[in-house]
């Protein structure tokens, strides 16, 4: 029934995947794709508030029954990244794409919306769209403002989903407890004493410093934490220097540390902070690190997770219904995590046999559309099922 239901929306979901993904835009500047849900979502006849946290917008449908009240929350922003795929619906952004497919969100929860203000008559509860800025902003984000400015007040329960190619398309993800990880950021400045690349005895030189500290930090996982425990720290970026003969002043690299367990965060500043003043110390360099802390742990409620899944298995069947890894990428849904029970899905989207193999965050990123509906069953299916409880 409820299947059947997303399906003959199909036509309105694609359309506005479609038209999102040709308007993408960063964190904070989503001014067109909040315009074009606007205009979709004053279709539904519900209670709008807009904007909140900038871009977002909130919007209550609600039963005529009254009870409980669900979330859906979808995130709205592009990245900078050029779409290189050849499909009519290309982003018109030059170096702007949907490449995280935060335009299937929003339309699978636009979906969703649709069919649940059909059933506003019979709905044993109410249910808050939460059109969410700035995921990909990676610091503050947008779901802390959104909760800050009254998103989920009155909200008992939230669900977010996320497309996913490295699961077959048609099947779910789920897992209770942690899921994604914390998603800390750092700059830090190796300060040496700059020279002629002849004379390296008369300097302090950074570059070399710099290459101990990347090896020594690499020893917080191996030699620091708990080998169960995962921790990832990467330097991504390394810049110092500026001629073959020169050595320079001082070195700055940028990073982050993905954790999954709160209490091995806490920890991480104050290791990388011992490990980097104890090699810069031996070299008689020394150094700055700002340390920023970003998106925490998603942890998914236990009981909701098994609700959910219950649920899913019902409506597309047990084989179809999988429990995800453990991912070390980052998500701010984590913080309405924080504030009420839900849970945080992980929709499969990979397949082989139509090409839609490549990863989220590349220019080639696609997934077939039909899809959408499917996504938009799950959340309806899920948020009826969540009122009974």
């Amino acid at each position: 029934m409820i299947l059947e239901l997303a399906r003959s929306k199909e036509k309105d979901i694609v359309s506005l995947r479609r038209l999102l993904h040709q308007h993408p835009e960063v964190a904070h500047r989503e001014f067109q794709t909040h315009k074009i849900l606007l205009e979709h979502l004053e279709r539904l006849d519900a209670e709008i508030r807009a904007p909140i946290a900038g871009t977002g917008i909130v919007v209550n449908i609600k039963g005529k029954k009254g009870g409980k009240t669900v979330a859906l929350r979808a995130d709205i922003d592009a990245l900078p990244i050029k779409e290189e795929n050849d499909v009519p619906y290309k982003s018109l952004n030059d170096g702007f794409m949907h490449a995280c497919g935060h335009d299937a969100h929003m339309s699978m929860v636009y979906g969703a919306a649709l069919i649940l203000s059909e059933m506003r008559d019979n709905l044993p509860g109410n249910v808050r769209l939460i059109f969410q800025p700035a995921e990909e902003e990676g610091t503050v984000g947008g779901a802390k403002p959104m909760i800050e400015e009254g998103a989920l007040e009155g909200v008992d329960y939230i669900l977010g989903m996320h497309v996913w190619p490295e699961l077959p398309e048609g099947t779910v993800g789920y897992r209770s407890g942690p899921f994604f990880a914390a998603a800390d950021t750092f700059t830090l400045d190796i300060i040496g004493k700059g020279g002629h690349g002849a004379k390296p005895d008369m300097t302090v030189d950074p570059i070399v410093v710099s290459s101990r500290v990347i090896e020594a930090l690499q020893t917080i996982s191996s030699r620091e934490i708990d080998p169960l425990e995962p921790v990832v720290v990467t330097v991504g970026s390394i810049h110092g220097g500026t001629a073959q003969n020169i050595i320079p002043d001082r070195v700055e690299m940028k990073g982050t540390v993905r954790t999954m367990n709160p209490v091995t965060r806490e920890r991480m500043e104050e290791t990388m902070r011992r490990i980097i003043g104890g090699v810069t110390s031996s070299a008689r360099a020394s150094f700055s690190l700002n340390y920023i802390y970003g998106y925490p742990v998603l942890i998914n409620d236990k009981d909701v997770t098994e609700i959910v899944r219950s649920n899913l298995e019902n409506l597309i069947g047990k084989e179809k219904v999988v429990e995800a890894k453990q991912t070390m990428g980052g998500e701010d849904f984590a913080y309405y995590l924080q504030k009420v029970p839900g849970t945080f899905l992980l929709l499969g989207v990979y397949n082989e046999k139509l090409g839609y193999v490549n990863s989220v965050h590349t220019s080639r990123f696609n997934l077939n559309e039909s899809i959408l509906p499917f996504g938009s069953a799950i959340f309806v299916s899920a948020a009826l099922e969540l009122f009974k409880h």
